[in-house]
C-alpha cells in the first residue's frame, strides 16, 4: 500500500514539471475550513487470542461526540489539471466510570473503574484531479487520491494500573468525482465524493456538498455538509467510524 502514495507523489511531480512548462495558467488555491462534527464510532480491539469488547466510544467510554475541527487544503491548478493536498488533525477524549467490564487490546478494565480515553487521527489527502468539463463556473472532473491515516486510541485507568493503546497507520487509494454548477449573482453549488470498497470487510467514503459565493475575484466563501465514513474488519478486530456535519470554508486564489 505504501507504493500507492509513492506513485501518486511521482504522478503529482510529473504533472507539475510538464504543465508548469506549458502555457497553462497556474493558480494556487488555499482553503481553510471549520467542520462542526457529530461522531459515531465503535471499535473492537483484540490481542493475544483475547477477544476485545465491542465499544461505542461515546456511550461506553464517555468520548465527546460533538466537536469542531480545522481542515486545511492547498490546490495547484494547471488548466484542467489539479494537484491537491489536504490535512485534518482530529482528536477526541473522554472520561467514564465503567458500568461493566470491558476488554481492550488484551487487557480487561473492570466495572466501576474510572477510564480515560484519548483518540487521535491525522487525515492526509494527496491527489490528482482532471476536469474534463471546465467552462466558466461549471466543471466536472475525476479524482485519484491517496488518503493516509495516522492515529492512536488509548485507554488509561490509574486505579487499575492499565495504559493500553492501539495505533493505526493506513494508506488507502481512492477514486471519485467532483463537480460544480454556476448560478446567478456570483453563486454556485458543488461537491465531491471519493472512496473505495472491499465489500463488507472494509470501505471508505468522504463526501461533501455546498453553496459557494464569490464576493471578490480571488475569494470564495462556502457553507455545506460533509460526511466521512471508514469501516474496517480484520479477524477479531473491527472499527466503524462516522463523522458528519456542516462546514464553513474560506478560499483564496493566488
Amino acid at each position: 500500500m505504501k507504493s500507492v502514495i509513492k506513485n501518486v507523489v511521482v504522478m503529482a511531480v510529473f504533472f507539475v514539471v510538464v504543465l508548469a512548462g506549458s502555457r497553462a495558467w497556474a493558480v494556487v488555491d488555499i482553503e481553510g475550513r471549520y467542520w462542526f462534527t457529530d461522531l459515531n464510532a465503535s471499535a473492537k480491539v483484540s490481542s493475544g487470542g483475547i477477544t476485545g469488547t465491542d465499544l461505542d466510544l461515546a456511550r461506553d467510554l464517555g468520548v465527546d461526540d460533538k466537536k469542531g475541527f480545522f481542515d486545511g487544503r492547498i490546490t495547484l491548478e494547471l488548466g484542467k489539471h489539479k494537484i491537491r493536498y489536504g490535512f485534518a488533525p482530529l482528536q477526541w477524549s473522554g472520561t467514564k466510570t465503567l458500568s461493566s467490564s470491558v476488554t481492550f487490546n488484551g487487557q480487561t478494565y473492570s466495572a466501576s473503574a474510572r477510564v480515560d480515553t484519548d483518540v487521535k487521527l491525522d487525515y492526509h489527502r494527496l491527489g490528482y484531479e482532471y476536469d474534463f468539463i471546465d467552462t466558466l463556473d461549471n466543471r466536472l472532473g475525476l479524482i485519484f487520491e491517496a488518503k493516509y491515516f495516522s492515529g492512536e486510541a488509548r485507554l488509561t485507568s490509574s486505579p487499575l494500573g492499565l495504559n493500553e493503546n492501539k495505533t493505526l497507520r493506513a494508506p488507502i487509494p481512492t477514486i471519485g468525482v467532483s463537480g460544480q454548477v454556476g448560478l446567478p449573482f456570483l453563486f454556485s453549488v458543488g461537491g465531491e465524493v471519493t472512496g473505495v470498497t472491499l465489500g463488507k470487510r472494509a470501505y471508505l467514503y468522504d463526501a461533501e456538498a455546498g453553496v459557494n459565493i464569490k464576493p471578490a475575484p480571488f475569494v470564495v466563501i462556502s457553507g455545506g455538509y460533509r460526511i466521512f465514513k471508514l469501516h474496517i474488519e480484520d479477524n477479531d478486530n473491527k472499527g466503524d467510524f462516522t463523522l458528519k456535519g456542516p462546514y464553513v470554508m474560506l478560499k483564496a486564489d493566488f
